[in-house]
């Protein structure tokens, strides 16, 4: 088993650890775009079944090129500080965006914009800088800008050099 393969343990191990911490949770209507800075949206009710393999396995499917960004990808890398959302970025290449639609088409997201405004489920849609997403198993942001700090890395460079991840 390679890095891909244990990176795909972390996340599964991290996921397991979630159910347990949520277990019975009573939902309060949190949500991770408003989670406390402190506890973070591992509090929200997003993390309650939580689990972001079906829609990046969207992704893996139709070959969009997205990159996971955030704490899912801190514990692809081995953190174990547990996350209930799931931040993505993607070029913003209109040659890719029919790809990234098509992914959260396949789950049924809802989407908004980056201030709560009801987006249509449509390519046009990934045009905006930032998108906030919700499909049944996970929520979050998908962004095609460089994140904050990062003014001088484009999101196409970002994707170019990232590696693909198998969950196998």
């Amino acid at each position: 088993m390679g890095e891909s393969s244990d990176a795909g343990r972390r996340l599964l191990a991290a996921l397991d650890r979630l159910r347990v911490l949520t277990a019975g949770r009573t939902l309060t209507g949190s949500t991770h775009d408003r989670a406390d800075d402190d506890v973070g949206t591992v509090a929200s009710d997003d993390a309650v079944g939580f689990d972001p393999r079906p829609l990046l396995a969207a992704f893996a499917r139709l070959r969009a090129p997205v990159v996971v960004i955030g704490q899912i990808a801190g514990i692809l890398h081995g953190s174990k500080e547990l996350t209930g959302d799931l931040d993505l970025l993607w070029s913003g290449e209109a040659t890719e965006a029919g790809a990234v639609y098509t992914a959260f088409a396949s789950l049924h997201a809802e989407l908004t914009d980056d201030d709560g405004g009801p987006l249509p489920l449509a390519p046009s849609s990934f045009a905006l800088p930032k998108v906030q997403f919700r499909v049944a198993s996970a929520a979050a942001t998908a962004a095609r800008r460089a994140c904050p700090g990062a003014a001088s890395t484009s999101p196409r460079s970002c994707v170019a050099r990232c590696r693909p991840m198998s969950m196998e």
